[in-house]
């Protein structure tokens, strides 16, 4: 696992999509709640990008985006920087906020502007609390990163209050809802443990500013949120305890004990009753679909899609879009992965390799466009699809039911909740979405086929070797 990376940007398919680093934070940013506002340092354009769905944009300021409007001969002549200040200036005499963010974008960035050093010295000449970051789409980068650096760029601004840090926990990257954080409230409250902060890209400004009062931050892995982990180490002493997505029983287990190890208190078993209500739960699934599939003369099969959508939830980013499958695996099923991505042969060796890194030889196949889908989802093959539910009209041409990725919870108590959507997918709502007559032709191009990584880098290397290269794996 120590050659995986998720901030690596890959040629071709990325299993998780590339991003333009400032249109990303305009997109994580608009979500954080509180008295936050954004300056974007740029010429009007730019400033395009930002969410103009007012429900889109959380937060308790008039207006969370601002842009300071730099016109052609400003740019030029090297004007930015005190159009910057000015801007500082008024919105911190208007508004008073609690933070300011300044981004960058590609013209500010070509010309040099000394982003962060302007907005430090404004702020303390102005008595702000101003944090600046370089944004552009310059690069293209992985929503990891985008992530990463957002956090980071709120956290900066935490300051210790000078509480007792011992024992005290931080929640990093979890998106979360109501059921799923009072789980884990429950659950580090029986280790002893008190939750300071949540920070997620669905949180409050006040939890970043406390970051500071924490000894521990769990936070999903692994290489997630490289910066903002360096950062928590360096700046605060913090331990950083990577944990797996606790998706289904097996994973809230590897959840709970890299937790319990890092509290000491190695071995302890948590949340008991949800745990074998969830364990329960699994076992008559199992039991209710083993018939099934004897009669199938199958397994139960998944199609489980990644890459099809950008997601800034780390849930989704994380193991690239992996986490998710320990809670289908455990319910019986059998997995391929279906990978939105060019079909060129380099672009699949490097998807096997990525796969490989994360020790992961399901098989897997590469499908260039969502029109394309139902070419992978042959009649009688998978009964269920898991992932992105816009590729519903591909899979109920094909007769297969769709459970959307982004509705199953986390934790032992939403294991039930989980196979009831599940079932549900299967039965009810299928009959309901089922249109045959919406059959589209197959693409000639398009070549359907599922290999192992294992497979094919053995092949890579067989060539490389007989041809007397050493084989780069």
């Amino acid at each position: 696992m120590a050659r995986f990376r998720p901030h690596r940007m890959y040629p071709g398919a990325l299993l998780a999509q590339e991003a333009c680093s400032y249109q990303g934070a305009t997109e994580v940013l608009a979500r954080i709640g509180g008295r936050l506002a954004v300056i974007i340092h740029s010429d009007r354009d730019c400033s395009n990008v930002v969410p103009k769905t007012r429900q889109l944009i959380q937060g308790d300021l008039p207006y969370k985006f601002l842009c300071t409007n730099l016109k052609e001969d400003e740019l030029v002549t090297g004007q930015g920087g005190a159009k910057l200040r000015k801007a500082l200036q008024l919105v911190g005499e208007a508004w008073q906020p609690a933070l300011t963010v300044v981004l960058s974008t590609c013209p500010t960035v070509m010309i040099g502007d000394n982003l962060r050093n302007i907005a430090k010295k404004s702020g303390r000449e102005l008595g702000m609390r101003v944090e600046a970051e370089l944004t552009h789409g310059l690069r293209p980068v992985s929503p990891a990163e985008v992530v990463d650096k957002v956090f980071g760029l709120l956290a900066r601004a935490s300051q210790p209050t000078g509480v007792e840090v011992r024992r005290r926990v931080n929640l990093v990257g979890f998106d979360l809802g109501p059921n799923e954080l009072a789980e884990i409230r429950d659950g580090l409250g029986e280790l002893g443990l008190t939750l300071n902060a949540v920070l997620s890209t669905d949180t409050h400004l006040d939890d970043f500013l406390r970051a500071a009062d924490a000894e521990l931050s769990i936070q999903p892995g692994p290489n997630l949120l490289l910066g903002y982990s360096e950062m928590a180490r360096d700046q605060w002493q913090q331990r950083i305890v990577e944990v797996p997505i606790p998706a289904g029983v097996q994973a809230s287990d590897a959840f709970w004990r890299q937790i319990a190890q890092a509290a000491g208190a190695e071995g302890r078993q948590v949340l008991g009753a949800d745990r074998q209500h969830a364990t329960q739960a699994i076992g008559q699934f199992r039991r209710d679909h083993e018939d099934q599939a004897r009669l199938r003369a199958q397994p139960l099969r998944c199609a489980y899609n990644i890459g099809s959508v950008r997601s800034f939830d780390l849930r989704r980013i994380a193991l690239e879009e992996l986490g998710d499958l320990p809670m289908l695996q455990e319910l019986g099923f059998e997995c391929d992965l279906l990978i939105q991505g060019p079909q060129d042969p380099a672009n699949e060796l490097r998807t096997a390799q990525v796969l490989a890194d994360l020790q992961c030889d399901l098989p897997f196949g590469l499908f260039p466009a969502p029109g394309n889908l139902e070419q992978f989802l042959p009649p009688g093959r998978y009964p269920l699809f898991y992932g992105a539910d816009f590729l519903l009209d591909q899979t109920s041409q094909a007769g297969v039911a769709l459970l959307n990725h982004r509705a199953t919870g986390l934790g032992y108590r939403e294991v039930p909740g989980n196979i009831e959507k599940l079932i549900s997918a299967l039965s009810v709502y299928f009959y309901t979405i089922f249109k045959a007559d919406r059959h589209q032709p197959n693409d000639p191009r398009v070549q359907v086929q599922l290999r192992r990584p294992s497979e094919l880098l053995a092949v890579q290397q067989s060539k490389e070797t007989g041809s007397g290269r050493p084989y780069a794996g």
